[in-house]
């Protein structure tokens, strides 16, 4: 998707935050990847009310903490205030990376 579409689809699916991580990185194709299959993820893993407000920038997945341990913030004040009203308390995520491959998950608890 970069390749054939590049800045215009790092900019309709990243915020500027994940933009510079991941063009930090040596291949930064791999972090984008992961990035793009948590935010499915994370879309899917929504209660229903939820998925109506969520678009690709009203997450922004970063890195934090000393381990660089991927953490989902809520950018969408409207999001947010939806997540909070069904109660939902935590959100996980996890991005693995192997060759050509990616996945992402998230557990919504």
């Amino acid at each position: 998707m970069i390749r054939h579409y590049g800045d215009h689809f790092l900019h309709k699916i990243f915020t500027d935050a994940e933009m510079e991580y991941c063009g930090g990185k040596a291949d930064p194709a791999i972090h984008f990847a992961g990035r793009w299959a948590a935010k499915e993820a994370f879309y899917k893993a929504l209660p229903t009310s939820c998925q109506r407000l969520a678009t690709w920038k009203s997450i922004q997945i970063l890195a934090a903490g000393e381990n660089g341990r991927p953490v989902i913030e809520i950018c969408s004040d409207r999001l947010r205030s939806q997540v909070a009203a069904e109660e939902v308390s935590s959100l996980l995520v996890s991005i693995s990376h192997e060759k050509e491959y990616c996945l992402g998950f998230v557990a919504v608890a």
